[in-house]
């Protein structure tokens, strides 16, 4: 039975659980290289946290102008004109090699982030060489992203999950023969962290490459063709929405992310000490991002084969999903935190750094599941622009200004904590915002 057929908690949870599942085996990749690299040495954790820091900056913001083809495409699979999805998949292929020509570029030559961090020189090198494996996947990674965007809007994420599953299986055992070294390799810190990454995303690519060819059930896409030369006309489209969604990406993201370059300079136990709590806040959010993205593909659905009764059912059936489990998770956090505390390091100044962040992560999860549902269910109605806008204002200006004003600039300064007390207060407001433009668009609709 077609997912958009069934109860729509059914049809949510069955278009989610792939998602979710591929998405933890991606976050399980960042925190493979948290854990082994802090058991390597507390200066190997930092440099993965900077050098991860300013690569997920960069690898979201573009990543997300790509993902403004899930909703384009899922209106096109929701009004029965499958053979039009190929084509703008291979327009946004273009649009891929563009980006990574950016983000390649901001990653071979990161001094003006890497000046934020103000680190000693020893753990510059070693993130500048972490940064400049990463880039050798950034390309495979967005094109991949491409072929994740068109399985997601046609209701099969499943074929993307068992990449990524296979993804962090081959993770593993790299990160511990290039970390640590062995046959004939050195050990590489940092770095082999980054080439761990860049091998499995060009495994990703090709592995999906593999899959388009070969699978009879991509045949219906490509009737349209393909690839061929870029067409202006998609490519607006497909950048009208996808500037502002890979824009919100990037707000919410570096907001994010620039905490840990701005806290290295209060000492390696406090940047490492962020770096767990941060790993727990990100795993965290695979579960909303998943229901997330579900309710978006479901929701444009609906709107493309006209039924937006059914469209708004799906929506606040995601809201209220997204709700108990975030309640579940802080509840699993909060029980189990000196177990999964411990699982990082056995370094106690890290510890008691993680143990203070901690309550502010739980608050801080609450508040995001519920604003990201609301956000991804506005893309399903093409509202794209106001939500970045919202970011940006909220994010970077009270939520990464306020942290520079209550961590570093407050007397005494409150240091990591002061950036999540800032953080927390400006999702809310993000929030309550994005609600009320939510509710809007679904009256008008």
């Amino acid at each position: 039975m077609p997912v958009a057929e069934l109860t729509p908690l059914r049809a949510l949870f069955k278009q989610a659980l792939p998602v979710m599942v591929g998405q933890l085996a991606v976050m399980a990749n960042g925190i493979v290289d948290s854990v082994m690299a802090g058991h390597a040495d507390a200066q190997t954790l930092a440099a993965v946290a900077v050098g991860n820091a300013v690569y997920i900056s960069l690898y979201v913001g573009l990543m997300g102008i790509i993902l403004g083809l899930t909703p384009m495409a899922s209106r096109l699979y929701g009004a029965g004109e499958h053979h039009k999805i190929g084509l703008l998949a291979g327009q946004s292929l273009w649009i891929a090699v563009a980006l990574a020509v950016l983000g390649c570029t901001a990653m071979l030559f990161p001094d003006p982030l890497l000046s934020l961090a103000q680190t000693d020189a020893a753990l510059e090198l070693e993130i500048r060489h972490y940064l400049l494996a990463v880039a050798v996947g950034l390309p495979a990674a967005l094109f991949f992203r491409v072929f994740h965007a068109v399985n997601q809007a046609i209701s099969t994420p499943s074929v993307v999950m068992r990449i990524q599953i296979a993804m962090l299986a081959l993770k593993i055992p790299l990160n511990g023969w290039l970390i640590w070294g062995g046959l004939g390799v050195p050990a590489m810190g940092a770095a082999g962290c980054g080439w761990s990454t860049a091998i499995v995303m060009w495994f990703a690519c090709l592995s999906s490459l593999g899959l388009w060819v070969t699978e009879k059930r991509y045949a219906r896409l490509k009737t349209s063709g393909v690839l061929g030369w870029p067409r202006w006309d998609l490519l607006k489209s497909l950048f009208m929405m996808g500037l502002p969604i890979g824009g919100a990406y990037l707000i919410e993201v570096t907001a994010f992310t620039m905490v840990a370059v701005l806290v290295a300079r209060f000492g390696i136990e406090i940047v490492a000490g962020h770096q767990i709590v941060s790993n727990l806040t990100a795993t965290a959010y695979m579960l909303p991002l998943s229901l997330a993205n579900a309710t978006t593909v479901l929701t444009a659905q609906q709107l493309g084969a006209s039924n937006p009764e059914r469209a708004r059912l799906f929506v606040l059936t995601g809201l209220k999903t997204a709700v108990v489990c975030a309640l579940v998770v802080v509840g699993f956090y909060a029980l189990l935190s000196d177990l999964i505390i411990g699982a990082y390091t056995s370094d106690a100044g890290t510890r008691a750094i993680a143990f203070q962040l901690l309550p502010w992560i739980l608050a801080y999860h609450l508040i995001d599941a519920t604003q990201t549902l609301c956000a991804f269910a506005l893309r399903a109605y093409g509202i794209s622009t106001t939500p970045m806008l919202i970011y940006g204002v909220c994010l970077w200006g009270f939520g990464l200004g306020g942290g520079i004003i209550l961590g570093i600039w407050n007397t005494p300064p409150l240091m990591a904590e002061g950036f999540w007390m800032a953080s927390v207060g400006s999702l809310l407001v993000a929030g309550i915002l994005l609600a009320g433009l939510l509710w809007r668009a679904m009256q008008r609709n």
